[in-house]
Protein backbone atom coordinates (compact mmCIF):
# COMPACT_ATOMS: atom_id res chain seq x y z
CA UNK A 1 0.00 0.00 0.00
CA UNK A 2 2.87 2.38 0.84
CA UNK A 3 4.42 1.79 -2.58
CA UNK A 4 1.08 2.50 -4.23
CA UNK A 5 0.79 5.94 -2.63
CA UNK A 6 4.39 6.81 -3.45
CA UNK A 7 3.59 5.99 -7.08
CA UNK A 8 0.45 8.14 -6.98
CA UNK A 9 2.37 11.06 -5.48
CA UNK A 10 4.90 10.85 -8.29
CA UNK A 11 2.08 10.74 -10.84
CA UNK A 12 0.44 13.77 -9.22
CA UNK A 13 3.74 15.64 -9.43
CA UNK A 14 3.75 14.86 -13.15
CA UNK A 15 0.24 16.31 -13.52
CA UNK A 16 1.18 19.48 -11.62
CA UNK A 17 4.20 19.91 -13.90
CA UNK A 18 1.89 19.73 -16.92
CA UNK A 19 -0.34 22.44 -15.48
CA UNK A 20 2.50 24.74 -14.41
CA UNK A 21 4.38 24.47 -17.71
CA UNK A 22 1.20 24.39 -19.82
CA UNK A 23 2.47 21.14 -21.31
CA UNK A 24 0.34 18.58 -23.08
CA UNK A 25 0.46 15.14 -21.47
CA UNK A 26 2.46 12.41 -23.14
CA UNK A 27 -0.16 9.68 -23.18
CA UNK A 28 2.47 7.00 -23.73
CA UNK A 29 4.23 8.09 -20.53
CA UNK A 30 0.90 8.21 -18.72
CA UNK A 31 0.23 4.55 -19.54
CA UNK A 32 3.91 3.66 -19.15
CA UNK A 33 4.12 2.11 -22.63
CA UNK A 34 6.30 2.57 -25.70
CA UNK A 35 5.05 4.64 -28.65
CA UNK A 36 5.38 1.40 -30.63
CA UNK A 37 3.01 -0.44 -28.24
CA UNK A 38 0.23 -2.49 -29.81
CA UNK A 39 -3.42 -1.99 -28.75
CA UNK A 40 -3.38 -5.10 -26.58
CA UNK A 41 -0.38 -3.83 -24.63
CA UNK A 42 -2.00 -0.41 -24.19
CA UNK A 43 -5.24 -1.98 -22.98
CA UNK A 44 -3.40 -4.20 -20.48
CA UNK A 45 -1.37 -1.26 -19.16
CA UNK A 46 -4.54 0.78 -18.66
CA UNK A 47 -6.24 -2.02 -16.72
CA UNK A 48 -3.26 -2.41 -14.38
CA UNK A 49 -2.87 1.31 -13.77
CA UNK A 50 -6.56 2.18 -13.38
CA UNK A 51 -6.80 -0.49 -10.71
CA UNK A 52 -3.74 0.90 -8.94
CA UNK A 53 -4.89 4.53 -9.13
CA UNK A 54 -8.63 3.94 -8.58
CA UNK A 55 -9.92 6.99 -6.62
CA UNK A 56 -10.36 6.36 -2.94
CA UNK A 57 -10.50 9.65 -1.13
CA UNK A 58 -8.96 12.69 -2.70
CA UNK A 59 -9.12 14.95 -5.72
CA UNK A 60 -5.58 13.96 -6.65
CA UNK A 61 -6.64 10.36 -7.24
CA UNK A 62 -9.51 11.51 -9.47
CA UNK A 63 -7.23 13.68 -11.61
CA UNK A 64 -4.95 10.71 -12.14
CA UNK A 65 -7.78 8.45 -13.31
CA UNK A 66 -9.12 11.16 -15.65
CA UNK A 67 -5.69 11.36 -17.27
CA UNK A 68 -5.54 7.58 -17.59
CA UNK A 69 -8.98 7.56 -19.25
CA UNK A 70 -7.89 10.29 -21.70
CA UNK A 71 -4.75 8.35 -22.57
CA UNK A 72 -6.64 5.10 -23.10
CA UNK A 73 -9.38 6.71 -25.21
CA UNK A 74 -6.81 8.43 -27.42
CA UNK A 75 -4.39 5.56 -27.94
CA UNK A 76 -6.98 2.83 -28.49
CA UNK A 77 -8.82 4.83 -31.15
CA UNK A 78 -6.81 4.41 -34.42
CA UNK A 79 -7.86 7.77 -35.87
CA UNK A 80 -7.27 9.68 -32.63
CA UNK A 81 -3.93 7.96 -32.13
CA UNK A 82 -2.76 8.82 -35.63
CA UNK A 83 -3.72 12.49 -35.14
CA UNK A 84 -2.09 12.53 -31.70
CA UNK A 85 1.12 10.98 -33.01
CA UNK A 86 1.34 13.50 -35.83
CA UNK A 87 0.84 16.46 -33.50
CA UNK A 88 3.33 15.06 -31.00
CA UNK A 89 6.13 14.14 -33.37
CA UNK A 90 6.11 16.93 -35.94
CA UNK A 91 9.03 19.29 -35.44
CA UNK A 92 7.95 21.88 -38.03
CA UNK A 93 8.19 25.37 -36.54
CA UNK A 94 10.09 24.16 -33.48
CA UNK A 95 13.64 24.84 -32.34
CA UNK A 96 15.72 21.81 -31.33
CA UNK A 97 19.39 21.77 -30.43
CA UNK A 98 20.02 25.20 -31.90
CA UNK A 99 18.25 24.42 -35.19
CA UNK A 100 14.95 25.84 -36.44
CA UNK A 101 12.80 23.32 -38.32
CA UNK A 102 11.32 24.86 -41.46
CA UNK A 103 9.55 22.09 -43.38
CA UNK A 104 9.18 18.35 -43.69
CA UNK A 105 11.00 16.76 -46.62
CA UNK A 106 9.97 13.11 -46.34
CA UNK A 107 9.00 10.23 -44.08
CA UNK A 108 11.17 7.14 -44.00
CA UNK A 109 11.81 3.91 -42.17
CA UNK A 110 13.90 5.64 -39.51
CA UNK A 111 11.65 8.65 -38.98
CA UNK A 112 11.11 12.02 -40.63
CA UNK A 113 13.55 14.18 -42.56
CA UNK A 114 13.28 17.98 -42.32
CA UNK A 115 14.83 21.07 -43.84
CA UNK A 116 15.99 23.50 -41.21
CA UNK A 117 18.57 26.13 -40.41
CA UNK A 118 21.26 26.69 -37.82
CA UNK A 119 19.83 29.63 -35.89
CA UNK A 120 22.99 31.64 -35.26
CA UNK A 121 24.40 31.25 -38.78
CA UNK A 122 21.17 30.98 -40.74
CA UNK A 123 22.85 28.09 -42.60
CA UNK A 124 20.57 25.45 -44.17
CA UNK A 125 20.68 21.93 -42.74
CA UNK A 126 18.92 18.62 -43.15
CA UNK A 127 17.69 16.90 -39.98
CA UNK A 128 16.63 13.27 -39.64
CA UNK A 129 14.42 12.77 -36.58
CA UNK A 130 14.14 9.19 -35.37
CA UNK A 131 10.77 9.24 -33.63
CA UNK A 132 9.12 5.96 -32.61
CA UNK A 133 12.21 3.94 -33.50
CA UNK A 134 13.39 0.88 -31.65
CA UNK A 135 16.71 0.76 -29.79
CA UNK A 136 18.05 -1.29 -32.72
CA UNK A 137 16.98 1.39 -35.22
CA UNK A 138 18.48 4.11 -33.02
CA UNK A 139 21.74 2.19 -33.17
CA UNK A 140 21.48 2.16 -36.97
CA UNK A 141 20.92 5.93 -37.01
CA UNK A 142 24.05 6.41 -34.89
CA UNK A 143 25.97 4.11 -37.21
CA UNK A 144 24.77 6.18 -40.17
CA UNK A 145 26.32 9.26 -38.57
CA UNK A 146 29.51 7.41 -37.70
CA UNK A 147 29.88 6.01 -41.23
CA UNK A 148 30.79 9.34 -42.82
CA UNK A 149 31.36 11.64 -39.82
CA UNK A 150 34.97 12.44 -40.77
CA UNK A 151 34.65 11.96 -44.54
CA UNK A 152 34.69 14.93 -46.92
CA UNK A 153 33.78 14.55 -50.60
CA UNK A 154 31.84 16.80 -52.94
CA UNK A 155 29.37 13.98 -53.68
CA UNK A 156 28.68 13.12 -50.04
CA UNK A 157 26.68 14.98 -47.38
CA UNK A 158 28.58 16.36 -44.38
CA UNK A 159 27.59 15.25 -40.89
CA UNK A 160 27.01 18.27 -38.62
CA UNK A 161 25.55 17.07 -35.32
CA UNK A 162 23.88 14.26 -33.41
CA UNK A 163 21.80 14.75 -30.27
CA UNK A 164 18.61 13.72 -28.48
CA UNK A 165 15.64 15.97 -27.84
CA UNK A 166 13.48 16.17 -24.72
CA UNK A 167 11.54 12.96 -25.33
CA UNK A 168 14.76 10.98 -25.83
CA UNK A 169 14.41 10.56 -29.60
CA UNK A 170 17.57 11.05 -31.68
CA UNK A 171 18.22 13.73 -34.29
CA UNK A 172 20.92 13.48 -36.95
CA UNK A 173 21.95 16.78 -38.59
CA UNK A 174 23.57 16.87 -42.05
CA UNK A 175 24.35 19.43 -44.70
CA UNK A 176 21.28 20.32 -46.74
CA UNK A 177 21.50 19.20 -50.37
CA UNK A 178 18.96 20.89 -52.68
CA UNK A 179 17.72 19.15 -55.80
CA UNK A 180 15.58 16.28 -57.03
CA UNK A 181 16.66 12.69 -56.58
CA UNK A 182 17.23 10.53 -59.64
CA UNK A 183 13.95 8.68 -59.13
CA UNK A 184 12.01 11.96 -59.16
CA UNK A 185 13.81 13.13 -62.30
CA UNK A 186 13.11 9.92 -64.24
CA UNK A 187 9.49 9.98 -63.08
CA UNK A 188 9.23 13.55 -64.37
CA UNK A 189 11.05 13.37 -67.72
CA UNK A 190 11.37 9.66 -68.49
CA UNK A 191 14.54 7.71 -69.21
CA UNK A 192 17.66 9.84 -69.63
CA UNK A 193 19.98 9.69 -72.61
CA UNK A 194 23.20 7.73 -72.27
CA UNK A 195 25.49 10.73 -71.87
CA UNK A 196 23.58 12.00 -68.85
CA UNK A 197 23.59 8.56 -67.27
CA UNK A 198 27.35 8.36 -67.83
CA UNK A 199 28.19 11.58 -65.99
CA UNK A 200 25.81 10.71 -63.17
CA UNK A 201 27.36 7.24 -62.88
CA UNK A 202 30.91 8.60 -63.01
CA UNK A 203 30.24 10.96 -60.12
CA UNK A 204 28.60 8.11 -58.15
CA UNK A 205 31.65 5.97 -58.81
CA UNK A 206 33.92 8.74 -57.56
CA UNK A 207 31.95 8.89 -54.29
CA UNK A 208 31.94 5.10 -53.95
CA UNK A 209 35.66 4.87 -54.64
CA UNK A 210 36.28 7.36 -51.83
CA UNK A 211 33.90 5.55 -49.46
CA UNK A 212 35.34 2.14 -50.21
CA UNK A 213 38.90 3.41 -49.77
CA UNK A 214 37.84 4.60 -46.31
CA UNK A 215 36.26 1.28 -45.41
CA UNK A 216 32.59 2.24 -45.89
CA UNK A 217 30.12 0.24 -47.98
CA UNK A 218 26.99 2.30 -48.67
CA UNK A 219 24.60 -0.65 -48.82
CA UNK A 220 21.64 1.12 -50.43
CA UNK A 221 22.65 2.68 -53.75
CA UNK A 222 19.45 3.42 -55.66
CA UNK A 223 17.83 6.31 -57.61
CA UNK A 224 16.07 7.70 -54.54
CA UNK A 225 19.42 8.07 -52.75
CA UNK A 226 21.13 10.03 -55.52
CA UNK A 227 20.35 13.76 -55.51
CA UNK A 228 21.06 15.31 -58.89
CA UNK A 229 21.87 18.99 -59.39
CA UNK A 230 21.48 19.45 -63.16
CA UNK A 231 22.56 23.11 -63.22
CA UNK A 232 26.05 22.16 -62.03
CA UNK A 233 26.09 18.53 -63.19
CA UNK A 234 26.85 17.28 -59.71
CA UNK A 235 25.30 14.55 -57.59
CA UNK A 236 25.23 13.74 -53.89
CA UNK A 237 24.89 10.19 -52.60
CA UNK A 238 22.72 10.23 -49.46
CA UNK A 239 21.13 7.99 -46.80
CA UNK A 240 23.73 5.86 -45.05
CA UNK A 241 21.24 4.04 -42.84
CA UNK A 242 22.26 0.62 -44.20
CA UNK A 243 25.99 1.34 -44.45
CA UNK A 244 28.64 -0.90 -42.98
CA UNK A 245 32.05 0.26 -41.78
CA UNK A 246 34.89 -2.14 -42.56
CA UNK A 247 32.66 -5.19 -43.05
CA UNK A 248 33.98 -8.58 -41.95
CA UNK A 249 32.84 -12.18 -42.27
CA UNK A 250 30.76 -11.60 -39.14
CA UNK A 251 28.98 -8.52 -40.49
CA UNK A 252 25.21 -8.88 -40.87
CA UNK A 253 22.96 -7.27 -43.45
CA UNK A 254 20.90 -4.41 -42.00
CA UNK A 255 18.33 -4.65 -44.76
CA UNK A 256 18.10 -3.87 -48.45
CA UNK A 257 15.95 -2.51 -51.26
CA UNK A 258 14.89 -5.65 -53.20
CA UNK A 259 15.07 -4.32 -56.77
CA UNK A 260 18.55 -2.86 -56.32
CA UNK A 261 20.25 -5.20 -53.85
CA UNK A 262 23.12 -7.46 -54.93
CA UNK A 263 22.49 -11.24 -54.69
CA UNK A 264 24.85 -11.62 -51.72
CA UNK A 265 22.99 -8.85 -49.88
CA UNK A 266 19.63 -10.56 -50.42
CA UNK A 267 21.11 -13.78 -48.99
CA UNK A 268 22.18 -11.89 -45.86
CA UNK A 269 25.89 -12.32 -46.57
CA UNK A 270 28.40 -9.60 -45.60
CA UNK A 271 28.42 -6.54 -47.83
CA UNK A 272 31.44 -5.85 -50.02
CA UNK A 273 32.33 -2.78 -52.09
CA UNK A 274 31.33 -4.83 -55.13
CA UNK A 275 27.78 -4.95 -53.70
CA UNK A 276 27.51 -1.19 -54.20
CA UNK A 277 28.75 -1.57 -57.79
CA UNK A 278 25.97 -4.07 -58.56
CA UNK A 279 23.37 -1.67 -57.15
CA UNK A 280 24.79 1.19 -59.20
CA UNK A 281 24.48 -0.90 -62.38
CA UNK A 282 20.77 -1.51 -61.69
CA UNK A 283 20.39 2.21 -60.95
CA UNK A 284 21.94 3.01 -64.35
CA UNK A 285 19.43 0.71 -66.06
CA UNK A 286 16.61 2.55 -64.28
CA UNK A 287 18.02 5.94 -65.28
CA UNK A 288 18.23 4.83 -68.92
CA UNK A 289 14.56 3.89 -68.87
CA UNK A 290 15.30 0.16 -68.97
CA UNK A 291 13.73 -2.82 -67.22
CA UNK A 292 15.38 -3.26 -63.82
CA UNK A 293 13.66 -6.58 -63.08
CA UNK A 294 14.85 -8.17 -66.33
CA UNK A 295 18.14 -6.19 -66.12
CA UNK A 296 17.62 -5.00 -69.71
CA UNK A 297 18.67 -1.64 -71.18
CA UNK A 298 16.99 0.15 -74.12
CA UNK A 299 18.31 -0.75 -77.59
CA UNK A 300 19.55 2.82 -78.12
CA UNK A 301 22.24 2.48 -75.44
CA UNK A 302 25.80 2.17 -76.86
CA UNK A 303 27.34 -1.30 -76.71
CA UNK A 304 30.31 -0.13 -74.66
CA UNK A 305 27.99 1.22 -71.96
CA UNK A 306 25.91 -1.96 -72.05
CA UNK A 307 29.05 -4.01 -71.56
CA UNK A 308 30.11 -1.82 -68.63
CA UNK A 309 26.75 -2.29 -66.92
CA UNK A 310 26.74 -6.02 -67.67
CA UNK A 311 30.08 -6.68 -65.97
CA UNK A 312 28.90 -4.90 -62.80
CA UNK A 313 25.85 -7.19 -62.76
CA UNK A 314 27.75 -10.47 -62.54
CA UNK A 315 26.00 -12.52 -59.86
CA UNK A 316 29.18 -13.95 -58.36
CA UNK A 317 30.57 -11.10 -56.29
CA UNK A 318 34.12 -12.44 -56.68
CA UNK A 319 33.91 -12.11 -60.47
CA UNK A 320 32.74 -8.50 -60.47
CA UNK A 321 35.21 -5.65 -61.08
CA UNK A 322 36.78 -4.07 -58.02
CA UNK A 323 39.02 -1.09 -57.38
CA UNK A 324 42.14 -3.25 -57.14
CA UNK A 325 41.53 -4.73 -60.58
CA UNK A 326 40.25 -1.64 -62.37
CA UNK A 327 39.72 2.08 -61.91
CA UNK A 328 36.06 2.19 -62.92
CA UNK A 329 36.03 6.00 -62.95
CA UNK A 330 38.68 5.92 -65.64
CA UNK A 331 36.84 3.18 -67.54
CA UNK A 332 33.59 5.12 -67.79
CA UNK A 333 35.52 8.27 -68.68
CA UNK A 334 36.97 6.40 -71.68
CA UNK A 335 33.46 5.28 -72.66
CA UNK A 336 32.34 8.90 -72.62
CA UNK A 337 35.25 9.90 -74.86
CA UNK A 338 34.58 7.05 -77.28
CA UNK A 339 30.79 7.40 -77.54
CA UNK A 340 30.27 11.16 -77.15
CA UNK A 341 33.60 12.61 -78.24
CA UNK A 342 34.30 14.20 -74.86
CA UNK A 343 35.03 13.25 -71.25
CA UNK A 344 33.19 16.29 -69.91
CA UNK A 345 29.44 16.81 -70.14
CA UNK A 346 29.75 20.40 -71.44
CA UNK A 347 26.82 21.15 -69.08
CA UNK A 348 24.39 19.53 -71.50
CA UNK A 349 20.87 20.23 -70.15
CA UNK A 350 18.46 17.48 -69.16
CA UNK A 351 15.42 17.90 -71.36
CA UNK A 352 12.19 18.44 -69.46
CA UNK A 353 13.84 19.95 -66.40
CA UNK A 354 14.04 23.65 -65.69
CA UNK A 355 16.51 25.16 -68.15
CA UNK A 356 16.61 21.92 -70.13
Amino acid sequence: MYVKYIHIILFWDYIKELVILAKKPNYYDVLEVSPRARPGVISSAYKVLIDEYRPESGEEDKRVTVLLEEAKDTLLNPKKREEYDKSRTSLVGKVVGGYRIIEKIADGGFGTTYRGEQIQLGAPVCLKHGHFISPQDEKLLMEEAAAIWDLRHYSLPTMRDFFKIEDGSPVLVMSYVPGLNLEQIVSKVGGLDSEHVCWIAERCLSALKYLHYNGVVHGDVKPRNIIVQPDTHTIVLVDFGLSVIRPSVDSKSKGYTPSYAAPEQVKGNPLLPESDLYSLAVTMIYALGGDIEAKRVPSSVPDSLCDFIKKLLVRDVLNRPNWQKEDLCETISKIRQKEFGRKGSNMKPIKGLKGG
